[in-house]
C-alpha cells in the first residue's frame, strides 16, 4: 500500500506541477513549479512523493480482529452435576438442562404431563392401580384415592365429548380423586372383564364400597353429581 500512495503521489504531483508550469512560465527561474511545465513537473512529483510518504506514514485505524468460531461441544463431554441441573434422558445420552427456579420445574412437570392429570391404563397398570382380577375374585381396590375411569374408543364420538370435561374434572378434583381412561380397542380382555356394551362407558370406583357402572355421555354437572353421591368427595 505504501509502494501504490508513493506512485500516485508521484503521478498526481508531476501531473499538477506540469500543468502550473505551463501556465505558469515564470521567466526569473525563482519559482520552480510555473518556470516550465517539465521542472514544474518534476519538482511537482517531489512535492507530491513526499506528501504520500508522510501520510503513509499515519497510524492506521485499529479494526476489530474477526471472532473466533466457537468450538462445538461434543456430546459425549463430561457435564459437571449441579443442584439446579436436571438429566433427561435419551436414545442418544443424557444432556443437561439448566432450571433456575422452583418455578421452572413446575413448568417443566406440567409439560410432561400432557395427559392434564389424565392418565391411560392398560392391563397391567389397571391391575396394580384398580382391581387385581386375576388373584381375586371378589372386589378389591387397590387405589389410594377414589377414581373414575373412562372406558372409550378413539372412532366414539360421544367420548370426544366426554373426554374434556373429564380433563376438566382431573384438575379441579386433583389431590381427591384419580381419573382413567381404557381404549376398548386396544384393551379388549378389560373391557370384556367389565362387559362393556356400549361406549362412553364411565366406572366409579369409591375407596371403600363397591363400583359403579354408568353408560352414555354425562355432562359435567352430573358427573359431578356422582362424584358427590358415589366417590364421597366434594
Amino acid at each position: 500500500m505504501a509502494i501504490v500512495r508513493l506512485l500516485f503521489g508521484v503521478l498526481v504531483g508531476g501531473a499538477v506541477g506540469a500543468v502550473l508550469g505551463h501556465f505558469g512560465k515564470c521567466s526569473s527561474g525563482s519559482c520552480p513549479l510555473t518556470a516550465n511545465p517539465l521542472r514544474g513537473g518534476i519538482y511537482g512529483a517531489v512535492v507530491g512523493a513526499l506528501l504520500a510518504s508522510a501520510f503513509s506514514t499515519l497510524p492506521k485505524d485499529k479494526t476489530t480482529p474477526p471472532p473466533e468460531k466457537a468450538t462445538p461441544v461434543s456430546k459425549t463431554a463430561k457435564v459437571p452435576k449441579k443442584e439446579t441441573e436436571i438429566l433427561k434422558d435419551s436414545p442418544e445420552g443424557s444432556d443437561a438442562i439448566r432450571v433456575d427456579s422452583q418455578s421452572d420445574v413446575n413448568a417443566m412437570v406440567l409439560k410432561e404431563d400432557r395427559s392434564d392429570f389424565v392418565e391411560s391404563l392398560t392391563k397391567d397398570s389397571f391391575l396394580q392401580k384398580v382391581f387385581n382380577y386375576e388373584q381375586n375374585k371378589e372386589w378389591k381396590f387397590e387405589g389410594k384415592l377414589p377414581c373414575i375411569i373412562d372406558f372409550y374408543a378413539d372412532w366414539c364420538g360421544p367420548c370426544k365429548m366426554v373426554e374434556p370435561i373429564l380433563k376438566e374434572l382431573a384438575q379441579e378434583y386433583r389431590g381427591k380423586l384419580n381419573i382413567y381412561r381404557v381404549d376398548t380397542q386396544a384393551e379388549r380382555e378389560l373391557a370384556a372383564a367389565f362387559g362393556i356394551q356400549s361406549i362412553p362407558s364411565i366406572l366409579f370406583v369409591p375407596l371403600h364400597d363397591k363400583p359403579q357402572m354408568a353408560v352414555g355421555a354425562l355432562p359435567k354437572k352430573t358427573l359431578k353429581e356422582a362424584i358427590k353421591k358415589v366417590l364421597k368427595v366434594e
